[in-house]
């Protein structure tokens, strides 16, 4: 069915976020001084455009579950708040390294 494959394509996306802000999480942790490889305003446009990308892929993911009567994704909405609390766990992180 085709609203499976784009849920399972959407939730790829999802996954590279998480991966992504892992990675950012261990660079955050392993620097030394504050600025380094990750700065305040890398940190919030990742953050930022994460939290959108991820809402809109959830909105969208609704949608196609609405249109082809299938019942919701929970593991993408618990994707989207690993999201959030990494982007919420890298900022604290990177507020205790100042």
């Amino acid at each position: 069915m085709a609203g499976m494959e784009i849920n399972e394509l959407l939730r790829f996306v999802l996954i590279t976020f998480i991966i992504s802000l892992l990675v950012i999480s261990v660079a955050l942790l392993l620097q030394k001084k504050r600025g380094n490889l990750v700065n305040g305003f890398t940190l919030s446009m990742i953050s930022a455009i994460s939290v959108i990308v991820s809402g809109t892929n959830l909105m969208v993911m609704g949608y196609i579950a609405d249109e082809f009567n299938l019942s919701g994704d929970a593991m993408s909405t618990y994707m989207f708040f690993i999201i959030l609390g990494l982007n919420i766990l890298n900022f604290l992180i990177y507020l205790k390294k100042a």
